[in-house]
């Protein structure tokens, strides 16, 4: 699977090679090429939509991420929210450290919640992303994602550093 080797790759890039915000808003990008969201949260003609939180520290990383390729046959949006937005309409919500009440609403919905700090899958976010040996990783919550209606590919989940099963 072509998306996979390139979930791989982008994680494997080191810090010195590209800068750490544009590796993880990469796999931001195509990290649902491996989750099936369920049918009410995401129609057949719906494009999926990549929100990033208020305090999100991607920048100039965002531009041009939805003119990539399509997500399984999806065109791909990206939205920045502004303070006091919901999340409707998202499929994806990275939720950065400053924006954590965005995440207390945020997992109950059918939302591939992403972030990057400390006990964020403890705390009901499903993938966080970790900086090992100058390498981006991340590690996964599969129980918040079954809990939400989430299905991840089996073969996403082996890519992770650490995977959770705990139910939320």
């Amino acid at each position: 699977m072509l998306g996979l080797a390139a979930v791989a790759g982008a994680a494997s890039l080191t810090a010195q090679a590209l800068p750490e915000n544009v590796v993880k808003a990469e796999m931001i990008r195509r990290f649902p090429d491996f989750v099936e969201w369920p049918a009410a949260s995401l129609g057949p003609k719906d494009d999926i939509v990549l929100c990033f939180s208020p305090s999100h520290p991607f920048g100039t990383a965002l531009d041009g991420l939805g003119k990539g390729p399509a997500v399984r046959g999806r065109a791909v949006q990206v939205r920045e929210l502004k303070r006091g937005d919901g999340t409707a309409g998202c499929h994806v919500l990275y939720v950065a450290p400053a924006d954590q009440a965005l995440l207390a609403r945020a997992r109950q919905l059918p939302l591939l919640t992403v972030g990057d700090q400390a006990d964020f899958c403890h705390a009901g976010g499903i993938i966080n992303f970790r900086v090992v040996d100058g390498r981006v990783r991340f590690e996964i919550q599969v129980g918040q994602a079954v809990k939400v209606g989430l299905k991840l590919d089996s073969q996403f989940v082996r890519l992770a550093t650490a995977v959770f099963r705990i139910p939320q």
